[in-house]
């Protein structure tokens, strides 16, 4: 357990209560972390039962996943029959008012790769450290909202890591599969190229963890918003911290243990011939490089089959920039 502690503060600014919901902001007693406040959601039903934590805009240009997290504070003020629900709708406040792209800008550091965090850290380090292991500390699960910054296309999918325990693993895939997603990455237990998320991170704790996936270009829209909401409240109910009924699933939820990163090849203009949420063939052009003057420089091309999680839509690129996140599908994988 971490030595860093949060207090929350009931008596100054502006906090709020109405019925089992109460709200307010969150302080930090870490040197590091001095001054800095977020917004926070608490909401308490009379019955006992299991607590659920929730944040989202780690990257603070998210919105549909910020948007998400704000609804689901008034669900859950209306359903909650058991447990608790604490949630951070806004994790990166040094980033939000400035637009900040994936970073957040007290130390230029992406926060969603640094789990689970150190108080000897820098200023992300030490924020994900508090959060993980102070306020979310007796979450039975931890749910990272996300999806869609400025320059990305992000199909629908949750990420959950296994860790090799049978039951543990089965109740983790269980949680993200009440997500109605293109795809659950299910991370196998000896990947290494996709770690430091608290999806990934938490489960070597001994500790239930999901991370969704959703939107593009910093544009909120209702389809990514209601994604996010749907899954968190499918695995309220299936904690039993509500009783309404659950939303019926039509997205094909293809099931995929990893991703790995297409870069780009050279500096130049990037002309996309796929889209978000594709599955490809392997050897298929996924987009071309031109140069300023707008000559051909190079295509992209799949290293094997699979399905597009993420990837880059702004036309301008730098050589060796992540472009797109690929999933092998079984098929691709034996290729």
């Amino acid at each position: 357990m971490s030595k860093n502690s949060v207090s929350s503060s009931y008596s100054k600014h502006a906090i709020g209560q109405s019925g089992q919901l109460s709200w307010g902001v969150l302080s930090f007693t870490h040197p590091t972390l001095a001054g800095l406040e977020l917004p926070y959601f608490d909401i308490k039903a009379p019955q006992a039962g299991p607590a659920l934590a929730i944040i989202a805009g780690m990257h603070p240009n998210e919105v549909s996943a910020m948007e998400a997290a704000l609804r689901l504070k008034d669900y859950f003020a209306e359903h909650l029959v058991s447990g608790s629900v604490s949630i951070l709708p806004v994790l990166n406040m040094p980033g939000l008012y400035l637009h900040s792209e994936f970073v957040c800008p007290e130390d230029n550091k992406n926060i969603n790769f640094l789990s689970p965090g150190s108080p000897q850290g820098s200023f992300s380090e030490v924020l994900i450290d508090a959060v993980l292991n102070s306020w979310a500390q007796e979450a039975a699960v931890f749910i990272d909202l996300h999806g869609g910054d400025l320059r990305e296309d992000v199909a629908k999918f949750v990420m959950c890591q296994w860790v090799g325990d049978e039951e543990f693993d089965n109740i983790t895939s269980l949680l993200a599969h009440q997500f109605d997603a293109d795809a659950i990455v299910e991370f196998a237990v000896d990947q290494t190229n996709n770690r430091g998320r608290a999806t990934n991170e938490l489960p070597w704790l001994g500790r239930h963890a999901v991370m969704s996936e959703g939107g593009a270009n910093g544009i909120l829209d209702e389809e990514n918003t209601q994604f996010h909401f749907n899954g968190v409240a499918n695995i309220a109910r299936q904690l039993g911290l509500t009783s309404d009924p659950s939303v019926t699933q039509t997205r094909r939820n293809i099931v995929v243990d990893n991703f790995a990163k297409v870069e780009a090849p050279f500096s130049g203009r990037w002309y996309l011939e796929i889209v978000a949420g594709e599955q490809v063939s392997r050897g298929q052009c996924l987009g071309v490089i031109k140069n300023l003057y707008g000559e051909w420089v190079a295509d992209v091309i799949a290293p094997f089959s699979g399905l597009i999680l993420m990837l880059v839509n702004h036309n301008i690129v730098n050589q060796g920039e992540w472009l797109i996140s690929l999933a092998p599908t079984p098929s691709g994988r034996q290729q």
